[in-house]
């Protein structure tokens, strides 16, 4: 029978014909079920939304058929969710965090079901491709050395997958493996092996489909990954209060979104909210973890009358901190940032104007929050002025080098004059070789460069000296430009095939990626 405490705690996440689903479930049919209270529930709901032919009594299946893959999700994780507003004296706040699941004794479970549900955008209600019938599905929260298990559950008509973005984790098998398709109705179990020590940071995760992936990323399939740990060298920023900051764009075109996306037309939001409101105290310092987990949008973010103290890019720390009036962000790119409440007084985080070139696109100025400045004075914390030094890759042999060239052509795109072929290895590499890339975008429109598996570092753009400062997954190309990057793949756990290319999706659709394969030296004998 169902056992009493986790019967009760399953109820209480619901209110009304949720909860007597629940209830019922729980006194009978889950019997039949494992003798598990939340799992079995979880999958009798299932059953009964897609069966509506089953033997059941005819009230369970109504009430299944209410059930929105949101509330499913509670009820088969058992999930904290952190999306509260939170209200102080003078104005509230309309800010709010995504969900999150976060992991326990060193595993994080979790099901995601990929599929279309109606979600409120601005002031519409929208039909999207979501994950649990949400826009902004759970933030995954894990520490180095955990494992993620993680279930797809596909409800769309087309194939998926899973991408686990910036993570340094296997291309094999179960694990972040690209080339795995989910077809429709079917279910794939993920399960992620992460590294003792993976750096910590802010990642995502999101549908990486070939051909589908502008439509899914940009209809909403994309939520954040944490992996806990980045403040831990510094005891005096423990009590610092944590924003997790996801900015997606999404065209919508009636009562749906599109399944391409025009930056200059796309709606812009926050955590799927247009311009919050967030608090701050006078000479409060906040972390904001802001991640661009669109398909299609640029963003340059600039906090009025304040400064960006940037802390890590792409889930790295860096090797010092920056003081920046404002951050592009290309598609996928990630900052950490500490920001220090200025006077009392009302303040517009701001994506200004970005032009990505004669044939790319037009991002207008849009505001992304508002920010209040009020309550108490609180004494600024001062932030570190070093942080950990990192490993500077211009000091290592480099053991080959390539070009790889960016071109299009009216409705493809190309790298080194190929499209895109999931058979055919473009580029094999030797574990624990150093190799250094030049990135030529022979276009009129700015591309990014995005690379599984490895993190590298920027050396130089445009034929100017970059500045050491950390390592990333994803930088952005100037139109006719050139970027050199250093790619350390010298970490056995990245032996397999897996991609690199422009992260502007519709780009990636279109053929531009190609397939890498780093191969382990054979033994000797």
């Amino acid at each position: 029978m169902l056992n009493s405490s986790n019967g009760l705690r399953t109820v209480a996440l619901f209110e009304g014909a949720k909860g007597l689903l629940v209830l019922l479930a729980g006194l009978g049919a889950l019997e039949l079920l494992h003798h598990n209270a939340q799992p079995a529930a979880e999958e009798l709901v299932q059953h009964l939304r897609f069966n509506p032919a089953s033997r059941y009594p005819r009230i369970f299946i109504q009430l299944a058929q209410q059930l929105t893959d949101s509330q499913l999700w509670l009820l088969g994780t058992g999930a904290r969710s952190t999306q509260t507003s939170e209200t102080t004296a003078g104005s509230s706040e309309t800010f709010v965090s995504p969900p999150e699941i976060v992991s326990s004794n060193g595993v994080l479970s979790a099901m995601l079901t990929a599929g279309t549900a109606t979600v409120k955008i601005e002031n519409s209600n929208v039909l999207a491709r979501v994950y649990n019938g949400l826009y902004m599905p759970p933030t995954l929260r894990v520490r180095p050395g955990d494992k993620i298990r993680l279930r797809l559950v596909n409800a769309l008509n087309d194939p998926t997958n899973l991408h686990y973005h910036g993570l340094n984790v296997s291309p094999l098998g179960r694990s972040d493996n690209i080339f795995i398709h989910v077809r429709n109705s079917e279910v794939f179990d993920y399960e992620i092996a992460i590294p003792e020590n993976h750096a910590s940071g802010l990642y995502w995760y999101h549908s990486h489909q070939h051909a589908l992936s502008e439509s899914q990323v940009g209809g909403g399939m994309s939520g954040g990954l944490i992996v806990d740990g980045i403040l831990d060298p510094f005891p005096e920023l423990k009590t610092v209060k944590e924003r997790v900051m996801l900015l997606k764009d999404s065209q919508i075109d009636g009562i749906a979104i599109s399944k391409s996306d025009d930056p200059a037309k796309s709606t812009r939001t926050l955590n799927g909210l247009t311009n919050p409101t967030i608090k701050i105290r006078p000479g409060e310092t906040q972390f904001w973890r802001i991640g661009n987990i669109g398909a299609h949008g640029y963003y340059r973010l600039q906090l009025e009358g304040h400064t960006l103290h940037q802390f890590a890019q792409d889930g790295n720390r860096l090797n010092q901190i920056l003081e920046l009036k404002e951050i592009v962000l290309p598609p996928s790119s990630r900052v950490e940032v500490f920001v220090q409440g200025g006077t009392p007084g009302v303040y517009m985080l701001r994506s200004l104007a970005f032009n990505t070139g004669p044939r790319g696109d037009q991002n207008p100025e849009v505001p992304v929050a508002t920010v209040i400045s009020e309550g108490p004075a609180a004494q600024p914390i001062r932030l570190p002025t070093k942080l950990p030094s990192l490993d500077d890759l211009r000091n290592r042999p480099v053991a080959r080098k390539r070009q790889i060239v960016f071109t299009e052509s009216p409705g493809k795109f190309f790298i080194n004059g190929k499209q895109f072929d999931m058979r055919r290895v473009d580029t094999t590499v030797n574990l624990g070789d150093i190799e250094e890339w030049t990135i030529r975008n022979a276009s009129d429109e700015m591309h990014t460069f995005h690379i599984h598996q490895v993190d590298f570092q920027v050396i130089e753009v445009n034929g100017q000296q970059a500045p050491f400062v950390g390592v990333q997954d994803n930088v952005n190309v100037p139109v006719r430009g050139v970027v050199k990057i250093l790619l350390p793949f010298t970490d056995p756990v990245i032996v397999g095939k897996f991609v690199y290319h422009c992260h502007i999706l519709s780009h990636e659709d279109k053929g531009m990626m190609a397939v890498i394969e780093v191969k382990a030296r054979p033994r000797k004998p």
